[in-house]
């Protein structure tokens, strides 16, 4: 009877450390902060499940998952010295502009006050906010973070009369290697 208490509270364990977890706490600051460590070391710690994925990628399951994201990835862009890494977040999508407009805002408001830690900044916007409108297929809102080379890209994409709203961190070294950001 001992045995298969602890049988069962080992299956319960082991399958939660292969799950996708999702990151509660102080929401999207805390779980950006998570993805910027890990970008360090090209994400290994958060690659779970390795998917299919593009021809030319390498793709696995994030096991961090930003708060209200529909799916996280860790993509890997393979070029002909090295792979490029990128974490993807499919954050929402919508049919109604004016929804998606009112969520990326959102989303936009939470990275901004996420971006001081203390007196020093952790990340910055490079430009002003730009609400995204029909005039464009594709928006984006992009923050350097400080003393690094990389970026976290906030993106709206209208695919098939359906906006997506993508958050992305890569590393800007990377600009110029197989990924097309």
């Amino acid at each position: 009877m001992k045995h298969s208490i602890l049988f069962a509270l080992l299956i319960i364990f082991s399958s939660g450390l292969f799950a996708q977890k999702e990151n509660t706490g102080s929401g999207l600051k805390s779980m950006l902060q998570d993805v910027l460590r890990a970008a360090a070391e090209d994400y290994i710690s958060l690659r779970g499940e390795q998917i299919s994925g593009e021809t030319g990628t390498i793709q696995y399951l994030s096991t961090i998952q930003a708060p209200g994201s529909q799916e996280n990835k860790v993509i890997g862009y393979i070029g002909p010295k090295k792979t490029d890494w990128v974490w993807e977040s499919r954050m929402n999508s919508f049919e109604d502009i004016n929804e998606m407009q009112k969520h990326y805002k959102k989303i936009y408001n939470e990275i901004s006050k996420g971006s001081v830690k203390g007196n020093a900044k952790t990340y910055e916007a490079v430009s002003e906010y730009e609400n995204p409108t029909e005039e464009k297929r594709i928006w984006n809102n992009q923050f350097k973070v400080v003393s690094t080379r990389l970026m976290i890209d906030l993106v709206a994409e209208e695919q098939y009369h359906e906006w997506i709203i993508w958050l992305r961190v890569y590393n800007l070294e990377n600009l110029g290697g197989a990924a097309s950001y």
